[in-house]
């Protein structure tokens, strides 16, 4: 047999090659950033923390040494007997999410002292209202030797640990308007006392000699 015999052999026993049409344009995919989720209880937490830094007035930072849940509770119940306590609250703090929370604000200066565990002492109550407030629920957390007080903030100011004991220590507004007015009419006082002197000397003079 040939070569072209051959040749011409294996080409009539090749079978037709199906033809694949496409029809779909092809299209390119990108990857996309997911959105991050956090969990419920992580969530929750946040929301709480943001209505604490934005709806109390005083926020102090302590931090805490293995206080069980049962001194919590009675530390609670020690701040809820002070005149206002009421509306004073004693949370313990997750740090993670507290300080989260914190570089959401402008008291981001705060997040170093969330460092391990803390808990936070927090009330809206005005000085108006109940004076002794802070500083007797300071002082009573401050006798805990498993508390240490770190600082804080009051209304939008920043305060240290040194600042928060002095301030506490402060009188009312309302006493120092008082004190203030004092200081202010203690020179008229004396200055009307001396103009009254003479007038009543001269007055009991005058009584000895008609008398």
């Amino acid at each position: 047999m040939s070569l072209r015999s051959i040749s011409h052999a294996i080409v009539s026993n090749l079978k037709p090659v199906n033809r694949v049409t496409i029809t779909a344009p092809c299209t390119r995919t990108y990857a996309t950033a997911k959105k991050a989720t956090h969990p419920p209880r992580r969530t929750f937490l946040h929301n709480k923390y943001t209505d604490i830094i934005k709806n109390n007035r005083a926020v102090f930072i302590f931090q805490h040494n293995n206080l069980t849940v049962k001194e919590f509770t009675q530390l609670r119940q020690s701040i809820g007997n002070v005149d206002g306590g009421a509306n004073t609250k004693l949370t313990v703090l997750r740090s993670g999410v507290f300080g989260a929370v914190l570089r959401e604000t402008k008291f981001a200066n705060l997040e170093p002292l969330v460092n391990g565990p803390t808990c936070a002492l927090t009330t809206n109550v005005a000085d108006s209202e109940h004076p002794e407030l802070m500083k007797k629920s300071v002082e009573l957390l401050a006798k805990n030797k498993k508390l240490l007080l770190l600082g804080g903030k009051l209304d939008s100011v920043l305060l240290t640990q040194s600042d928060v004991l002095k301030v506490v220590d402060l009188p009312s507004l309302d006493q120092l308007r008082a004190q203030v007015v004092g200081v202010i009419e203690a020179p008229a006082r004396k200055l009307l006392g001396t103009l009254e002197q003479p007038a009543s000397e001269l007055s009991s003079v005058l009584d000895r000699r008609i008398d």
